[in-house]
């Protein structure tokens, strides 16, 4: 694995600002952080060169929750390296982690539950032999809402552009996708070129893009190397308990949680946490709550690939697969 530089105090208050809108103005963003907007420019700027920081458009778990299905599948330690990098790199692979129990990917589909089983058919074809396929529910917190908390209140505070809305009429569901397409590549691909693409005016394409973020079907953020940041370590909980919804929304407020799902079978409830040391797991169960019956505990080994960007041994974006399911 090569060595990281940890990233400094200025590096994590950027990515935490731009986790919390990426296509804030770097003025509004030299603001919140306490620096003039060319140092923050450079400093970002030396984050991309490096890949310990990229924009990524999510997908939130509004979308997930509209349009489309979820599985976890597991595949067998046995796997091949390079079977599993061709399955990393299927548009509708959302992500895959290298874990003590066998490579675990996240698997989508807009079609129906059937589409659904073909495709993890499909990964099996690609010389992966499936140990276990778990639907999923509902998907309550997805990466996009993971955040560094490093920025105190006042700071985010200064990051919010007054004109924007809190809460606005979503656009319609073709007209959200148009809008992620444009940003997939450039989530801070200026409004002009937005709205050339859309065949629309400036201003109507900022206000498109800002009511489909404000409604949760489009989220613009900033993902990173996480070693980088300290989170050496992480890990997948299983766990029961008679209230699953509850449960599931008390563990998306874990500073630790950065996947919450609710799934279809023995023990439904799926957390995948980010620590600096795996002697947190007990603190991160006991803040969940008494509840909770923690089944199975799987050590994440190494990620392969969040959220459209494949990583390699040391967290680093190495390749951009677009994802599309």
């Amino acid at each position: 694995m090569d060595s990281l530089r940890d990233l400094g105090e200025l590096d994590l208050a950027i990515v935490h600002a731009l986790q919390i809108d990426a296509r804030a103005p770097w003025t509004r963003v030299a603001a919140a952080v306490g620096a003039d907007a060319a140092t923050v420019a450079r400093h970002w700027q030396a984050l991309r060169e490096e890949s310990l920081a990229w924009l990524t458009a999510w997908p939130t778990p509004e979308r997930f929750s509209s349009t489309t299905d979820v599985a976890m599948v597991l595949l067998d330690p046995r796997t091949s390296a390079d079977a599993v990098d061709g399955i990393a790199r299927l548009p509708w692979v959302l992500s895959a982690d290298d874990t003590s129990a066998g490579v675990l990917v996240l698997v989508a589909g807009a079609g129906g539950l059937a589409v659904l089983g073909d495709r993890v058919r499909a990964v099996a074809e690609r010389g992966a032999r499936v140990r276990r396929m778990d639907v999923a529910a509902a998907i309550v917190a997805e990466d996009s809402t993971w955040r560094l908390r490093v920025l105190s209140r006042q700071q985010q505070r200064a990051l919010r552009d007054p004109s924007r809305p809190d809460e606005a009429r979503p656009p319609r569901v073709e007209i959200v996708a148009e809008v992620a397409e444009a940003l997939d590549e450039d989530p801070r691909m200026p409004a002009a070129s937005v709205a050339k693409i859309l065949g629309v005016s400036e201003a109507t394409a900022r206000r498109t893009v800002d009511r489909a973020v404000a409604a949760g079907l489009l989220r613009l953020g900033c993902d990173l190397a996480m070693p980088a940041a300290g989170y050496r370590r992480g890990a997948i909980l299983w766990a029961r308990s008679a209230d699953a919804e509850g449960a599931a929304a008390r563990a998306a407020r874990l500073p630790e949680a950065h996947r919450v799902g609710i799934l279809v079978g023995r023990a439904p409830l799926f957390v995948g946490v980010r620590a600096r040391s795996l002697t947190s797991l007990q603190q991160i169960e006991q803040a969940w709550g008494d509840d909770i019956d923690v089944v199975d505990r799987w050590t994440v080994l190494r990620g392969i690939k969040r959220n459209g960007h494949l990583l390699d041994a040391s967290g680093r974006s190495r390749e951009r697969v677009p994802l599309r399911w």
